[in-house]
């Protein structure tokens, strides 16, 4: 999708992954986790950076979702800050949607996934899930 590295909770430090994938700086970061990964972002963005804030899954997993910004940094370095939220581009649902699925066929885009079976796996699941044990989605097989 042109992205050149991912942040991952619990792959270390949040301030050391996108510093090593990118020694000269960030140019546009996309946060759909919140907590800490604006922060840093901010701390390690070139100038004129765009950062787009789309989800607060920290708060979700129990940790807090805000964080203190730094305005000057935003200020002396040009950078933008934006939320965006899915029910700003409704119209566009139908053109992802099928640029979505095209990916899918025929195999441009792919998505690791873990699948379970049985209901009574449900509970571990969403635990692993949590705990940052699965890239991508978990799937229960009933």
């Amino acid at each position: 999708m042109g992205y050149d590295a991912e942040v991952l909770r619990k792959a270390g430090p949040i301030d050391e992954q996108p510093r090593a994938a990118a020694p000269d700086g960030l140019d546009v970061v996309v946060d759909n986790v919140g907590g800490e990964q604006p922060k840093a972002a901010i701390g390690l963005a070139r100038r004129g950076a765009r950062i787009a804030l789309i989800g607060t899954l920290a708060g979700q997993l129990g940790d807090s979702a805000t964080t203190e910004i730094d305005p000057h940094a935003l200020i002396a370095g040009s950078i933008a800050l934006r939320g965006a939220a899915l029910y700003d581009y409704l119209d566009i649902i139908p053109e992802w949607t099928d640029f979505f699925a095209r990916a899918l066929r025929d195999g441009t885009l792919t998505f690791p996934r873990t699948v379970l079976t049985g209901l009574d796996q449900a509970p571990r699941a969403l635990r692993e899930l949590v705990e940052g044990r699965h890239l991508g989605a978990v799937h229960m097989e009933l």
